[in-house]
């Protein structure tokens, strides 16, 4: 009884760190979900097709919420053909920034910087 009861005292003490350790490797994979020559490809498509809003009034962050009233726009199929991983995604233009957004959850997953082409 009492090594079941040193198990349980253990799990309680390495669940939480195990758990505490999941966001920051979350968010690392983010950062590495488009190599840099995707992002410059995929900027270049998107900054023919659209135009960046100015003065947005929401911080453009990975992990940000776009407002609803905000549209996002469907990722272009060329896009999607130069990263699959990303399929699905929507993106806004803000300024000189460009961020991927999670459609359902309207969470920005990445920020990259926009074409000057």
């Amino acid at each position: 009884m009492k090594k079941i009861s040193a198990l349980i005292v253990a799990f309680g003490l390495i669940a939480p760190a195990a758990a505490a350790q999941t966001p920051s490797q979350s968010a690392a994979s983010k950062a590495d979900l488009l190599s840099l020559d995707q992002k410059v490809e995929i900027s270049k498509v998107i900054t023919k097709q659209t135009e960046p809003l100015a003065n947005p009034s929401f911080p453009i962050v990975v992990g940000g919420i776009v407002p609803s009233e905000i549209p996002l726009h469907s990722l272009p199929s060329d896009a999607q053909q130069l990263a699959p991983q990303v399929r699905g995604f929507g993106y806004i233009v803000v300024e000189e920034l460009i961020a991927l957004v999670d459609q359902r959850t309207r969470k920005v997953e990445v920020v990259f910087q926009r074409s000057s082409d």
